[in-house]
């Protein structure tokens, strides 16, 4: 009667297999992990069409849109006089539209966003205002982020004379109705994204901001990309002083907060930067451009409520003229 012996896998084989197996993970994981981040932009651009939808409804409330900053009279505050930097965002005017009427009924809105009535409040995190492709600020998981912020439009912002060059969605002082937007809802931009800041001020990287660079470009509005290169190189330069926590809040009606400006294009390849020093919630001009998490460029909200996927690549003065509502530039493709 013969006998059989049971063979083994020799070391030779057993080191096939594992060659194969370790190819095929390297060459799923990619796969993997490129269909977890098309899951990630599914997810932002329906939190952008839910942002759509809510700013319509407010304005079919109210006639207009949230302004940029709602200033509070600080006399309950102890100083007086309307606040030029605490108050709140469009974002706090619109929870009663996006399933958050209670939070927005519980802010005391004759406080500061960041006085100790609104502490608890203001640091909800509420996930149609975030990109699950970003981080969310570390070291305080109850901070309130914001992935999403206003067109200020092309200029430098906040406060920019003439007032003239306050020409986007969202603007300091300036109400802003459907009629306003002579470009067209459909070719202006309305909210874009951003990204949240690392809470580490010892070293800067993209959502930080930089602070106390001064504007040395011709104009405030419509920057050429030369004057945007010079203003980036001096900037890097600066990046010593600088603020970790842009996206932190949502509450606040501040840029790299809850606001932007398309003066720069996306991604922009310089920092983002102020020209005021100690400026601690970005109340001041600059370049404050949108960022993203997304490889190639930035998922954007246009007025019309169409959600557009716009490439790091776009020509600057499309995307200045994108984010200006009644500059009568026309616009091409894009």
């Amino acid at each position: 009667m013969k006998t059989f012996k049971k063979r083994g896998f020799t070391l030779i084989e057993l080191l096939v297999v594992i060659a194969i197996i370790a190819i095929l993970i390297a060459l799923l994981l990619p796969a993997v992990q490129q269909a977890r981040e098309a899951a990630r932009r599914s997810t932002c651009k329906n939190n952008l069409k839910q942002l759509g939808l809510a700013l319509h409804n407010y304005h079919d409330t109210f006639g207009l849109f949230p302004p940029a900053h709602v200033r509070v009279d600080s006399t309950l505050n102890g100083t007086g006089g309307p606040t030029g930097w605490r108050g709140y965002s469009l974002h706090a005017m619109i929870l009663p539209y996006v399933d958050q009427a209670p939070l927005y009924q519980q802010l005391d809105f004759n406080h500061y966003f960041d006085s100790p009535q609104n502490l608890t409040l203001r640091r909800t995190q509420i996930p149609v205002f975030l990109c699950p492709s970003d981080s969310t600020f570390p070291g305080s998981a109850d901070r309130g982020n914001n992935n999403y912020a206003g067109n200020m439009g092309p200029s430098l912002g906040q406060y920019v004379s003439p007032i003239g060059y306050r020409d986007g969605f969202f603007s300091f002082d300036v109400i802003v109705r459907m009629g306003d937007v002579r470009d067209g809802t459909s070719n202006t931009v309305c909210v874009g994204e951003q990204l949240v800041g690392d809470n580490n001020n010892a070293s800067y990287t993209p959502g930080d901001v930089v602070r106390g660079i001064a504007w040395t470009g011709a104009l405030p509005y419509k920057p050429s990309r030369s004057d945007l290169n010079t203003y980036a190189a001096a900037c890097q330069a600066g990046t010593g002083n600088h603020h970790s926590h842009g996206g932190r809040e949502w509450a606040v009606g501040m840029p790299a907060q809850t606001l932007f400006n398309s003066a720069a294009p996306p991604n922009y390849d310089g920092p983002t930067c102020q020209p005021c020093s100690g400026c601690g919630w970005m109340d001041s001009q600059g370049i404050f451009p949108s960022r993203s998490r997304h490889t190639g460029g930035v998922q954007v909200l246009m007025g019309d409520g169409a959600v557009r996927f716009i490439t790091e690549n776009i020509d600057l003065q499309t995307w200045q003229n994108l984010g200006s509502i009644r500059g009568g530039e026309p616009i091409g493709a894009f």
